[in-house]
């Protein structure tokens, strides 16, 4: 999953895998239906060509919430805090994310269909 900024309050969501746009997430008002108040919140959608033809994916409060949201919907694991590999050793999260990009279990370091046994 890749990030692209491409406005003041517009980022794009990009699969890798596909190489083509999945969400679009914007920072815009909304206008919550019980309380008819309205907030500054982020807003994903999927994406396709014609606007009209988008449908949201939900509405967030932080920016990192809505990236989390596009991730799980592409299913890449929601990486957050350290995990400790079978040997004892701390993975961050960063390390495990790059991991999953590479195509490797994230605890492990070896492949994700690898079913062998250290």
């Amino acid at each position: 999953m890749k990030t692209l900024h491409a406005g003041e309050r517009v980022w794009l969501v990009l699969n890798d895998r596909a190489n083509r746009i999945e969400f679009q997430i914007e920072y815009a008002p909304a206008t919550r239906s019980d309380t008819h108040e309205t907030l500054m919140m982020y807003r994903v959608d999927h994406w396709v060509l014609k606007r009209s033809h988008r449908w949201p994916l939900g509405y967030y409060d932080e920016l990192r919430q809505a990236l989390d949201a596009c991730a799980l919907a592409l299913g890449m694991p929601n990486f957050v805090t350290p995990a400790t590999a079978p040997d004892g050793t701390i993975i961050s999260p960063e390390e495990q994310r790059e991991r999953w990009r590479a195509g490797l279990d994230p605890r492990t370091g070896r492949g994700r269909n690898d079913l062998s046994v250290a």
